[in-house]
């Protein structure tokens, strides 16, 4: 009896000790917090991310039926198409520029030169690939109609980026690259080659990259989120997928990479340098996953895929306002604010970096703990969902803090699908 009695009360110990040093952790935490002034607090998936799933998504084109895709834009299509007309006329088409019956394409044994004067394979839509979806979605994003993540492969970011350049262009809205949409697009980002020769620099090999862990308590130990390798970094910099980095360069080894050293990169739209405080309203479309940015005479400036929230974390239905924009913010994990993780465990401060759960900005929306931020997980955005706030890539997230000012209304629309056409099923 006296046995037993002593093994209760050793039991009892045991877990006044562990509450005693979780609330001594939480406390620990919540004093770090109290000294960063950009510390931010918000729910976030610490999980990896599904790529059955992404994959499944690829095609879903439910967007189509959408209130925001059905709005119709008609004086902002009217100057646009003006703007595009006169940039049409003052662009030459090169030699190169010619188009060929729809024809299976592929990157294998292609060299850069290849991809850039190969002949464009039109219609394009559905599961295809090759250089003439690569020159789309670099011709897209150059004109600040960003499609996420390129890898030279069609699929629902880059038809909803379409439909969007269609729709204020005067075109047909369909999502699908016609030859009419091609030449317009093509003048619009006069002609400029798909890919670049691009010498690496010191910066881009000096680091300090860091492996990072799925665990939120060994993030937490980390003097920054920074990129894993240099490849990544790269594959950021140049807005495309790290495996399609490699089919790029064949015979480059990342790892190995010195200053001075030369690969091949899509030829995107440089990074902002400063600020240009052109966005005078955003609309948001949940179901959508788009994000679009008007300027005050109500011209679409800035398109780009976005991942938001559903089921538990559902992101709101309503029109916010920006109230702060943080580059390089902590991020204060706090437990509270996720209804799958106890509310018993400790915080967590994780450092700054590319890699934080809010990337490399975070803009703060008037509703508390929601906001739009960047992410360390590019090929997600447009496919998986999150917690509930508006999650773009690092680079769309950076350049939207430049052209972005605090008390700018973001609207959600479309919260919910409606009316899945045929063509959406495929």
């Amino acid at each position: 009896m006296v046995a037993v009695v002593t093994i209760l009360l050793a039991a009892g110990c045991a877990k006044e000790q562990a509450k005693s040093a979780v609330a001594s952790a939480k406390e620990s935490t919540q004093n770090a917090v109290a000294k960063v002034k950009d510390a931010i607090s918000v729910p976030y998936d610490n999980q990896r991310e599904d790529a059955a799933a992404r994959e499944r998504e690829r095609f879903n084109q439910q967007y189509r039926q959408l209130e925001s895709f059905r709005a119709q834009q008609a004086a902002q299509q009217q100057q646009q198409q003006q703007q595009a007309a006169q940039q049409q006329a003052a662009a030459q088409k090169p030699a190169w520029f010619k188009f060929v019956p729809n024809q299976k394409e592929t990157f294998k044994n292609l060299n850069a030169d290849q991809i850039n004067n190969a002949p464009i394979s039109v219609p394009i839509s559905g599961d295809v690939k090759g250089p003439s979806v690569l020159r789309a979605q670099v011709y897209l994003d150059r004109i600040h109609f960003s499609v996420g993540v390129m890898d030279g492969r069609w699929g629902r970011n880059s038809a909803i980026t379409t439909w969007w350049y269609q729709r204020t262009r005067g075109l047909e809205a369909t999502g699908d690259l016609d030859q009419a949409t091609y030449e317009k697009l093509a003048a619009e980002a006069e002609y400029a080659p798909a890919l670049q020769q691009y010498t690496v620099t010191a910066d881009d090999v000096k680091g300090p990259f860091n492996d990072i862990p799925d665990d939120v308590y060994e993030k937490a130990k980390l003097k920054c989120l920074c990129y894993g390798s240099v490849k990544e970094l790269l594959s950021e910099k140049f807005h495309v997928d790290q495996d399609f980095l490699e089919t790029l360069n064949p015979n480059v080894k990342f790892s190995d990479l010195q200053a001075g050293s030369t690969i091949v990169v899509p030829n995107v739209r440089p990074p902002m340098s400063g600020d240009q405080k052109d966005f005078a309203k955003v609309t948001v479309s949940i179901a959508g996953n788009s994000f679009n940015a008007w300027d005050s005479s109500g011209r679409l400036v800035f398109h780009s895929p976005t991942t938001l929230g559903s089921g538990y974390d559902p992101s709101p239905s309503e029109t916010v306002h920006v109230v702060k924009i943080t580059r390089d913010p902590h991020f204060h994990y706090d437990p509270t604010l996720y209804h799958e993780v106890p509310d018993s465990d400790p915080d967590a401060m994780l450092p700054p970096g590319p890699n934080s759960p809010v990337g490399v900005v975070w803009i703060a929306l008037s509703k508390e703990h929601y906001g739009v931020h960047g992410n360390p997980d590019p090929e997600s955005i447009g496919y998986s969902s999150s917690h509930g706030c508006v999650r773009l890539t690092n680079w769309d997230a950076d350049e939207v803090s430049h052209r972005i000012s605090e008390g700018t209304e973001i609207s959600f629309v479309d919260t919910k699908g409606k009316g899945m056409p045929e063509v959406a099923k495929k």
